[in-house]
C-alpha cells in the first residue's frame, strides 16, 4: 500500500472573489492558487525530465525526435513560473 494518499480540496472562490476581511476564506484562496501554481510547475518538470530521455536515446536526431517536447517545455516553462499570491502591482519593490 502506498504512503501517499491523493488529497481532494474543495474549490473555493479566487483572490479576486473573495472578501479582504474575510480571513479565513482569502486563506483558503491563497492555498488553492499556491497548489495550482505547484500543479503546474511539477507538469513542466515532468516534461524536462522526458526531454532529456528524449535527448539521451535518440543521439544525434534529438532535434527532430524531439521537438514537441522543447516546444511543449517552452510553453509550459513560461506559464508554470510561481509568482506568489499577490496581485500585481502588491509585491514590494526593492529598494534601489
Amino acid at each position: 500500500m502506498s504512503k501517499y494518499v491523493h488529497e481532494q480540496f474543495e474549490r473555493v472562490p479566487g483572490l479576486d472573489e473573495v472578501d479582504p476581511k474575510d480571513y479565513a476564506a482569502v486563506s483558503k484562496a491563497r492555498a488553492q492558487h499556491i497548489r495550482e501554481q505547484w500543479v503546474k510547475v511539477m507538469e513542466a518538470r515532468i516534461v524536462r525530465e522526458e526531454l532529456a530521455k528524449c535527448h539521451r536515446t535518440e543521439g544525434v536526431n534529438h532535434y527532430e525526435q524531439c521537438r514537441h517536447l522543447v516546444e511543449l517545455y517552452d510553453r509550459l516553462r513560461v506559464e508554470s513560473q510561481l509568482r506568489g499570491y499577490l496581485k500585481a502591482g502588491q509585491a514590494s519593490q526593492p529598494e534601489a
